[in-house]
């Protein structure tokens, strides 16, 4: 009779202990990041974040610097290694986060968590559907010709953007390297179609700046957003890992970095409304994208 108790007892100690521990997933996994940093789930730790030499962004050893002293400040138990590749090909794939690296081998972690603590009304953007990849930054589709060219001036002038189906018949339509747009600086032979993002170099160019003028291209009327600067998470690292990763994203969305990155920075547009404001007013040649604000979501890509 003894034993039996005990055997009963051990089993219902057992299947109450598996209640708990089910109950506990059940709400972790339900817990938004800043309440498991409330509790006391989220574990000190530093994570290694990867991503190749941006093209169109000077100092960007001193600018993520800033970035990561900012997110360190903010969350003095968590550290971002960050290691910046002139070689995409050195990129590892066991980092525990990557911005602006797309590898098909490695499996990207779900980031769900991170939008639903953004206030969408903040952004440019939904990041609700975008369950495995959030990106920073966007562009959106332009042409860009020589003002010198009176056939070009006339057919552009008084105009804040153009149809993409009304572009001259001369205009490079291909995709375009840096290296080929720093040649269209040198010598504007023809209007070259590429994105918004070009204006840095454009400004940077000497010779070009003040002459090379952009405008915004549309396609039945609407803006395209280009999506740059792309975040995933490895679905293999740590969860504790994970966690840090997304509060890292959770702060590169955060008005004080996007202003960093992308405002005083010259090229790709911040996606946080307030950043992006900042970016417009302080570079003349965007002056006319306030209008990206009115208008409604377009069809959106990656690039």
């Amino acid at each position: 009779m003894y034993m039996q108790d005990k055997k009963t007892l051990v089993c219902c100690l057992a299947f109450l202990l598996a209640s708990v521990f089910l109950v506990w997933l059940l709400i972790s996994q339900t817990l938004t990041l800043h309440q498991k940093l409330a509790l006391g789930l989220v574990k000190p730790d530093v994570i290694s974040v990867a991503m190749p030499l941006p093209e169109n962004m000077s100092d960007v050893k001193t600018t993520f610097e800033r970035l990561t002293a900012g997110f360190e400040k903010q969350y003095p138990e968590f550290g971002i290694d960050l290691k910046i590749y002139a070689d995409s090909s050195e990129i590892p794939e066991d980092s525990d986060m990557y911005l602006d690296y797309q590898n098909p081998e490695i499996q990207s972690a779900d980031l769900s968590a991170i939008y639903r603590e953004l206030n969408m009304q903040d952004y440019l953007t939904d990041f609700s559907e975008r369950n495995t990849v959030i990106p920073l930054s966007f562009s959106i589709p332009a042409v860009y010709y020589d003002m010198a060219d009176m056939n070009l001036l006339q057919k552009f002038a008084g105009k804040d953007s153009i149809e993409l189906s009304s572009l001259p018949e001369t205009t490079f339509r291909k995709a375009v390297s840096e290296a080929f747009f720093q040649e269209f600086l040198n010598h504007p032979e023809y209007p070259v179609f590429d994105t918004s993002s070009r204006m840095c170099q454009t400004e940077q160019n000497p010779a070009s700046s003040g002459r090379i003028h952009m405008i915004p291209v549309t396609e039945n009327g609407s803006y395209q957003k280009i999506f740059h600067s792309l975040c995933t998470v490895r679905a293999q690292s740590e969860k504790n890992k994970q966690n840090i990763a997304m509060l890292w994203i959770e702060y590169l969305l955060s008005e004080e970095a996007q202003t960093i990155l992308f405002a005083e920075h010259y090229g790709d547009l911040p996606l946080h409304e307030s950043a992006f404001d900042t970016a417009i007013s302080q570079h003349q040649e965007f002056h006319g994208l306030e209008v990206l604000k009115a208008v409604p979501e377009t069809e959106e890509i990656s690039g």
